[in-house]
Order: structure tokens, then sequence, then C-alpha cells
């Protein structure tokens, strides 16, 4: 028997009181019997009494009276002694033990001898006799069988009512609780019993066991739910999980849940019941949010309404395809900083109205969407920067406080070398170790801590010790209470654009170079123009056994040689652009021939092997040496020990063009410069045509040779291609379109149809020039007439526009430039024949190329030979 149970807590109780009772009753019982038995006795020793005094009044003396006595007192159940003075006087048994117990006289006691024996004493005071009575211990049979049948009875009713009170909280009370404790264990629903308070109890533990249950559902859906909520989940999934959940505990037809943007309007949206994706689909757009649903936004508490239709702020009509909306519960999601993220709505409940209940849930489900919502936004933007760091260019760095590094970003990895673990942990300044002194980044990290971002240009060690250089900014990021949390590194590698820029600065040196010596080559030009021009004239006026002859054609061919310096001076500072014109490969390649002879080292063996038969090219001559010359200078590079320069020229089919995107009418002509020296690696070869690449030591190379190659082929319709081993050499191949023609094919005249008539115009500033083209002209019986300038040239065409047949115009004057003054004379006669003139080619000098485009008929390069002006006026005038 357990303590605390029905047997311990009613049915032992309720047996010891009946055992209480029953004990009680027995004592009574007793009592009585005892005190029948006292009256009893005391009765018979009265009448004894009353027997022996009347024989003692009625004996004539006391020993007639004792011996009546003896005679008479004939009743066994009583002993009697008969004391005089203390001394026995007559006795019929042995009354020695209850002397001594029955002292007073006139009362009846209870006797210390046989068991259950009472005594009795009086007094004959005349005779001074003491009687003593004493009784036997047997009460008649009679009495004691009544006492026997009243005592057995009463406990035999004792007993049944004990059974029956058992029996009866056994039925009534025990098998009722049995039964309702094994329906509890076994988890079934309690049955009513039959009795009242028990049904009463029972309607209330069902009640409050369905409850317990609907709880525990719901404790168990929260759970659930708040375990997903914790999974890495997308943004829709954790809606999904939440509306799932809601749906859980509310029991409605349909459920959906809604995010705004910054404006209030719907951004997503997830249903439960209604195909909400169909809807915005037809209707071409998220609901608006208006009536109902924007009542519920702006609301801080749940909106529930039991009629939607009745309801003031519903808009009178849904969606078509929407279901009827008959009640209605939503809640709007808030974030951590009181703003609306979204709203949960709830409509057509199942089981009736929205209860306050369900508001409560309602509430709490709220709360824990807008910790989740805020949490995976968080976590997704959290990912989309780390992507974003993740693949950035540059080196972004993470460190705690102490400036120890607890994050880098794959850049860091792929450029450095260095693997995260290898880093994790050491200083900010793990790339700058050995370059950089401790106070130089104590200075840098104090600054930052300070608040004050640093901003600078740091040399950074790779893993395998190669150097490069960074632009670097280091900043804090701080905490809500503004202490800093972390420092963030973001360094961009500029090593090649610190290279590019020194080769800028290289190359706008050699530019400034080159527009120097371009300025002096036109100068120069101008000056072997009269020069030229005048070792002419004279040659022409004299013989060639004239003493002088010899002298002028020395001035002559001298002249030509500086021309020819112009002109080469003027190709180096790019002032020199494409003159194309039919030309034959082979004798431009002999011409360089002669020059790298000069100019190669005596260990590197210069191989010819040209095709004698092949084709002329439309090219221009000066940039075809300038290719050959280009690649021969790289191939002796590449042989610092020498080797052998290899120059081929060939025929080629059409069909290798083909191969490059290029077509040709003919075929190709092949050029191909090949060396044995060291060759290009494999993952080099792709950039060699690239601006400003180079593997030649600073200084040595500007990195673009080859480029210009590249430009100079491309521009004349060609294509180069690449092939090298390392340690075994390199071979170029490029390819021009061949030209159907015969080389050199110009227009020529005879010396005696370069002769003319008529008024030339020579308008030029300097006075050398212009007094030679009136020598020249003349000469060639023309009529001339010259201005100094721009504005005295329109005002003598102006005068003699009728008269001027050609007007020879000098492209760069001071004042008013060629151009201006070519406009000037178009406008007054379209059709005016103007032949420019000047020190740079006609592609050298911008402007020029778009005057021949507008009517400009000519152009003569300076310095020009008679035979040159004349061959053009011709070509103007004819």
């Amino acid at each position: 028997m357990r303590n605390g149970s029905i047997s311990s807590k009613i049915r032992i109780p309720i047996l010891f009181f009946l055992l209480l009772v029953i004990v009680f009753i027995i004592s009574v019982s007793i009592s009585t019997v005892n005190r029948v038995s006292r009256e009893y006795f005391t009765t018979l020793f009265e009448l004894h009494r009353s027997h022996i005094e009347s024989i003692i009044r009625s004996a004539g003396g006391r020993d007639e009276a004792l011996r009546l006595i003896r005679e008479h007192q004939e009743d066994e159940s009583i002993t009697y002694a008969i004391f005089q003075d203390g001394v026995p006087l007559l006795s019929n048994g042995d009354i020695r033990g209850a002397e001594e117990a029955i002292r007073e006289t006139d009362r009846l006691v209870k006797t210390g001898g046989e068991e259950g024996a009472y005594g009795y004493r009086f007094a004959y005071l005349p005779w001074r006799w003491d009687v003593l009575l004493v009784s036997s211990p047997a009460m008649p049979d009679s009495v004691e069988a009544a006492n026997n049948i009243m005592v057995s009875g009463i406990s035999f009713a004792a007993v049944l009512f004990i059974i029956g009170i058992m029996a009866v909280v056994n039925r009534n009370l025990k098998a009722p609780l049995d039964r309702l404790i094994k329906n509890l264990k076994e988890g079934k629903p309690l049955t009513h019993t039959g009795v009242m308070e028990f049904d009463i109890l029972v309607d209330a533990m069902n009640g409050a066991f369905e409850s317990w249950k609907d709880q525990r559902m719901k404790t168990e859906i929260l759970h659930r739910a708040a375990v997903a909520l914790n999974e890495s989940m997308s943004l829709d999934d954790t809606l999904k999980t939440i509306l799932d959940a809601a749906r859980g505990l509310i029991y409605a037809d349909y459920a959906a849940i809604a995010l705004f943007n910054e404006k209030g309007e719907f951004s997503k949206l997830i249903s439960n019941g209604i195909d909400t994706e169909e809807i915005r689909q037809r209707v071409g757009s998220f609901p608006k949010g208006k009536g109902i649903l924007r009542m519920m936004q702006l609301s801080l508490m749940p909106v529930r309404i039991d009629d939607v239709t009745k309801h003031e702020a519903f808009s009178g009509h849904m969606p078509e395809g929407h279901p009827v909306i008959t009640n209605f519960l939503g809640y709007p999601i808030f974030s951590s900083k009181g703003l609306p993220l979204g709203s949960i709505y709830f409509a057509n409940k199942i089981t009736g109205p929205f209860t306050e209940e369900d508001e409560r849930l309602l509430m709490a489900i709220a709360s824990d969407a807008a910790v989740a919502i805020q949490r995976v936004s968080a976590t997704e933007e959290l990912s989309r920067f780390k992507r974003i760091i993740d693949s950035a260019f540059d080196i972004i760095t993470f460190t705690d406080q102490d400036g120890q590094i607890v994050y880098v970003n794959k850049a860091f990895e792929e450029l450095t070398g260095y693997s995260k673990a290898e880093v994790l942990g050491r200083g900010l300044f793990v790339l700058n170790e050995g370059i950089y002194g401790e106070e130089f980044r104590s200075n840098i990290l104090d600054g930052v801590r300070s608040g004050n971002p640093w901003r600078g240009e740091l040399i950074n060690r790779k893993k395998n010790g190669e150097e490069f250089i960074v632009s670097s900014v280091i900043f804090p990021i701080h905490s809500d209470s503004g202490e800093n949390i972390i420092f963030v590194s973001i360094q961009r590698d500029i090593t090649e654009e610190k290279k590019l820029y020194e080769q800028l600065l290289r190359a706008q040196k050699m530019e400034a170079i080159g527009t120097l010596a371009g300025g002096i080559a036109h100068d120069f030009n101008n000056i072997l123009t009269a020069v030229l021009g005048y070792a002419e004239v004279i040659k022409h006026k004299i013989r060639k056994d004239d003493p002088i002859y010899k002298g002028i054609d020395i001035i002559e061919r001298s002249a030509q040689q500086g021309a020819a310096l112009a002109g080469r001076i003027l190709g180096i500072t790019r002032k020199e652009k494409l003159e194309l014109k039919p030309v034959d490969i082979n004798s431009i390649i002999r011409e360089t021939f002669d020059i790298l002879n000069r100019s190669i080292p005596k260990e590197i063996n210069i191989e010819l092997n040209l095709n004698e038969g092949i084709p002329p090219i439309k090219a221009d001559p000066v940039q075809i040496q300038q290719v050959v010359m280009n690649l021969a200078i790289n191939a002796k590079d590449a042989m610092p020990e020498g080797g052998i320069l290899r120059i081929e020229t060939d025929r080629v089919g059409r069909e290798n063009g083909a191969a490059n995107g290029i077509t040709s009418e003919g075929g190709f002509v092949r050029l191909t410069v090949s060396d044995t020296g060291e060759g290009i690696d494999n993952d080099l070869q792709s950039r060699v045509f690239d601006p400003f690449f180079t593997t030649k030591e600073t200084g040595k190379g500007t990195g673009l040779g080859l480029y210009i190659i590249h430009s100079i082929v491309t521009n004349h319709g060609g294509y180069i291609n690449l092939y090298s081993e390392p340690g075994k050499g390199t071979r170029f191949n490029i390819y021009f379109p061949e030209y159907k023609g015969d080389a050199g094919d110009t227009e020529t005249f005879e010396e005696d149809e370069l002769t003319g008539s008529g008024l030339i115009l020579v308008i030029d500033d300097d006075q050398h020039i212009r007094e030679l083209g009136t020598d020249l002209l003349e000469s060639l019986g023309y009529t001339v007439l010259t201005a100094a300038n721009g504005m005295e040239g329109i005002a003598l065409f102006r005068e003699h526009r009728g008269e001027i047949r050609a007007v020879i115009l000098d492209m760069i004057m001071p004042r008013m430039s060629g151009s201006e003054v070519f406009q000037r004379l178009q406008s007054m006669d379209p059709d005016v024949k103007v032949v420019l003139c000047s020190g740079y080619s006609h592609e050298g000098l911008a402007g020029i190329r778009e005057l021949l485009d507008s009517g400009v008929k000519g152009f003569v390069q300076k310095p020009f030979t008679r035979k040159t002006i004349a061959t053009v006026l011709k070509q103007v005038l004819s």
C-alpha cells in the first residue's frame, strides 16, 4: 500500500474510525456487564445480610444464632465468616485472603483472591460481630449468557458495518478512481462513472486534457518552427515555414505572409490555400495594400474582423478569382527598429470566429517571424557581401582589435600564395615583414585606432618572395557604442599600373623628344628645300664639264642624304605614316640588310633566303623596313651569345588567310624572321603583342616593338603568327596580301612633258622657298605670284582669281594656317586647284588627310625637287 493512495487516505482512516467505534461499544458493553455484576452481587449480599440479621434477631442467644446461621445459610455461591472482636466464630469456607481485602463495612469490594470474586462486610453492633460475605466468581448462567449475547451481537454488527462501509467505499470511490487512473495511464479519454462529483471531475479533466494536448501540439509546432528557423534557409523557405507553423496553430482556410518594400508596397507574398501567384500573374501586380490590408498595415495591434463585408474599411470587392472572405485576422510584422517588414494574415477560420487566444498566438508568431525574417535577411545580405568580398580582385583583410588577422578573401590567397590557415592569427602587416619597420606599422595602426582611415601605397611580399605594389586603405569598423570592433584593409595590386605609368612617362618623354625632333626635321626639310632646289636649278643651267658642276652635284647629293635623314627622323617619331604603294619586299629587305650588317654583332650570322619570283605588295616601304628592323633587333636581344638570324620570303596560297578571317583575291606574300635564341614561354606568347608588355629588364625595352609591328601588319591588311619553343628559338610569320600589278607602277612624264603655262600662286612664309618656287616654276614655263602669309595670298587670289590656275600652299604658317587659307579660297572658288606643301608627310600631320578629302588636289612633301613639283602640277592641271 503506497502512501498517498486511496487506501492510505480514505479506507484506512475509515477502518480505524470504525475500530475505535467498536472498541468504544465493547468498552461500554463490558462496563455495562460490570455494572450489572456489581448490582447483582450488591443485591445478593444485601439479601444474605437481611437473612442473617433476621436469624440473629430471632435466636435466643449467640450460640443458637450461630447454629441457625449454619443450618440456614446453605447458598454455595456465598462464603461467609463471623468474627467477634477479630476472632472467627463461624465460617463455611476459606476467606483468609478476602478478610484483608474487605476492610470497609457496608460496601461491595472486589477481592484480590479468586478472579472475579466480590466481598461484603457488615457489623452487628449489639454483639460486636463482623460478618464477612464473599461471592464465587461465576454469575448465574442466564445473566452470563445475556452478557455474552450482547457483546457478540455488538461485535458482529460492528464487523458487518465495517464490511458494508468498505464495500460502499470500494464501489463508489475506489473502483471509479481505479478506472480513471487506468485510463489516464493508458492515455484514454476519461468516461463517466455515475458518481456526480466524479463525473464533474471527469469533464473537467477531459477538458483540461484536451487543452493540454492542444497546448502541447502548439508548443511542439512552435518548437519545430523555431528549430527549423534556426537552420540555414532561403527567405522564401523561411516564410513558408512560418506560414505552415501559423496554420498549425490557427485553423483557417486561408493564410498568407507578405513582405513590404521601403515604400510600403508588397514585394513578396507567400500564401497557403490561395494561389496568389496565379492571381498576381492574371491581375498583373501584387495587392495594392488598400482597404483592410492598409488599415492592418498601420495598426500596432492585431486586426480581428468577424464579418469582412460589413467592415467600414472593406473596399467592396475581391480580385478576380479570389475566394470569398468571411472573417479575418491580421497583424503587421515589425523590425527591431519598429519599421513594418510585412504582415501575416488568416481568413475563414474553420472552427468559428477568431478569438483573443488567436490574437495572442498571432502576436507571438509575428514576433518570431520578425526575428527570423531579419535574421535570414541579414544572413542573405551577409552572404551577398561575402560573395562580393570573395569575388573581389582586391585583397581584403579583417583583423581583431589587436590587429590579428581573422579573415582574408580568395584574392589574398590567389595573389600572395599564402593560404588562409597560414595567415589567420598573424599581424595585419604579415606581407610587409622585413620591408617596413615596427614604428611605421605602429603609427599606421595607432592612427586607425583613433578613427582616422589610412591611405597610401605599400610594398608587399608574396610567399615566393616576389614583391608587388598595392594601393591600400585601412579603416576601423565601429560598434553601436562607438568602440572599434575590427579593422579592414583593402589593397589593390597596382604593380602593372605603376609599370604602365612609368612606361607612359617614358612614352611621353619620347613623344616630347619626338615632337621636338619632328619639328627640327620639318624645319630641316624647309632648309633643304632651298638647298636641294637651287642645286638642281644650277645643275640645269651648267654643263657637266663645268668646274663647279662637281661641287653642285655634291651639294645636291648631300641635301638628298639630309632629306633622307629627316625622313627617318619623322619615321622614328611616328610622324611618318602609311604611304601605300606597290613595292618589292625583297628590295626593302636587301636595303635593310645593309643596315643590319653594320648594327648586328658579328656573333650573329644573318641569312637571307628570298624567293625572287614573289609578287609585289602594296605597302609603306618605311614601315615594312621598320617591321624587319624591330624583329631583327628582338632576335639579336634573344641571342646574347650569338646564333643565326634568318630572313625569308615566299608566296603562299590564299587559304592561309582564311583561318585569320582575311580575304585576298590572290595569295599572300610571307615574310619570315626567325632566330635560334632563348625562345618565349608558352604562357607569355599570348601577351607579346600587348602594348607595354616586355620580358626585358627595366630600361632595355619599352614593350611597344611587337605592338607596333602588329599594328603595322594589321594596317596593311595582313596578319602575323608566332611560333616559339623555350631554348630553341622563335619564328614570326607575317602575311601580306599580294598586289596585282608591277612594283613601282606610277604615272610618269618625260622631261619635255613637265613644262607648262599659266599663273601659279605660291603662298609660304619662308622667303627662300618662295624664291625657289619662282625660279623652278618659271624654268618650267609658268608665271608665278608669291605671298608671305595667308591674308596676302587670299588678297592676291581675289585679285587674280580668273587667271590663277593653281595655288601651292604651305600647311604651317603663322597667324593663319594652310587649312584656314584653303577654306577661304574654296569659299571664293569651289573649283580652286590647291597643292599642299609641308615638311611633314600627308599622313604625318593632322588635318592634311582631311583637306585632301575635302578638295585639295595634290600634296608635295618638302624638300621637293624640280621634277617632283612639276609632276604634281602636271597631274593637277591635266
